[in-house]
């Protein structure tokens, strides 16, 4: 799909917020950033006497607090413990230390992650600026940010603790979202949309790369020692893309938060949890080191368990 056959039809009706029914809305309009990135690039042709600086950021504004309607009340975090005890006292210590450790997103388990999107250098080379790196504005848009990813699944749902918690070894952190009192946690987190389309995006690279190249052009014959570029899109636009996942992983009902690379206290994020849950198949030794890390942080802890006398498949978490 090119971009610039990205084409939508916005609702012109109100919202009816005396009875908005907000599980209802998040399921009849489900996170598309596709239609995010139409919206704010379209947006300058609305307007187009204004400085384009002030209408993205406008736009940018004007979409992120619609992200903030799909945010649920709490979200889970599943973390596995293996043999190797350096790396889960490191894990240990920064539940305790109320932080999460932001990775880069080279190392998720998705190696087709931030492959949402994609450009033809190709079609960049006509630019002098460009000519020599082949025509690549960009290498790697993923090195932009560093992410953690969490999760709607509650601590029930069997295949989070299979694939994320070491086959129940490990454990699981709840956060609660609308209250967090980390506001950088609450802010930088995204519902990530799943889809079978990549984008491309070549025809905004090679504007924006010709509309930058003209810029730096001209401030530099005017004398300019340092160069300022007031149009950021190209960091929106990929702050909106690197939250889209292929279709198949749609059951993890992911949620991301991101941070800039170079983000201040990089690469952990403070994160205040609200409760431990612990995996059934956990070690004793670490079993006690969460339930120590629990007082401390004076939240409740459970250990999961898996009902023998359900006729169902039942995990259910018991208070410690």
């Amino acid at each position: 799909m090119k971009i610039e056959d990205l084409n939508y039809n916005l609702p012109d009706e109100d919202v009816d917020e005396k009875d908005f029914d907000i599980d209802k809305w998040r399921k009849d309009n489900p996170m598309d950033y596709f239609k995010a990135v139409y919206m704010l690039l379209s947006s300058v042709d609305l307007y187009p006497s204004l400085p384009r600086d002030i209408i993205f950021a406008t736009y940018f504004e004007a979409i992120y607090k619609v992200t903030r309607q799909y945010i649920p009340n709490t979200l889970y975090k599943f973390c596995s413990l293996t043999d190797d005890e350096n790396l889960n006292e490191i894990k240990l210590d920064t539940l305790r230390n109320k932080k999460i450790y932001m990775s880069d997103i080279k190392a998720f388990n998705d190696p087709f992650d931030g492959k949402a999107y994609y450009y033809n250098p190709e079609e960049l080379k006509g630019i002098e600026r460009l000519k020599e790196f082949d025509g690549k504005l960009i290498d790697d848009f993923t090195k932009f940010h560093k992410g953690t990813a969490l999760t709607e699944n509650d601590t029930s749902c069997m295949p989070m603790w299979a694939h994320y918690a070491n086959n129940h070894q490990g454990y699981c952190v709840a956060y609660n979202m609308k209250e967090q009192q980390e506001p950088a946690f609450y802010a930088c987190t995204f519902p990530v949309q799943y889809t079978e389309d990549r984008l491309d995006i070549t025809t905004f690279m090679k504007r924006y790369a010709t509309l930058i190249s003209s810029d730096v052009d001209s401030q530099v014959t005017n004398g300019n020692k340092i160069i300022k570029l007031n149009d950021i899109s190209i960091i929106y636009v990929a702050q909106f893309l690197c939250n889209i996942k292929h279709a198949t992983w749609q059951y993890e009902k992911e949620f991301r938060c991101t941070i800039a690379a170079n983000a201040e206290g990089s690469p952990y994020i403070d994160a205040i949890p609200q409760a431990i849950y612990i995996g059934m198949n956990c070690s004793e030794n670490n079993r006690k080191k969460l339930v120590e890390i629990a007082t401390e942080l004076s939240i409740p802890v459970y250990q999961m368990e898996f009902d023998e006398l359900s006729e169902n498949y039942t995990l259910k978490a018991k208070i410690i």
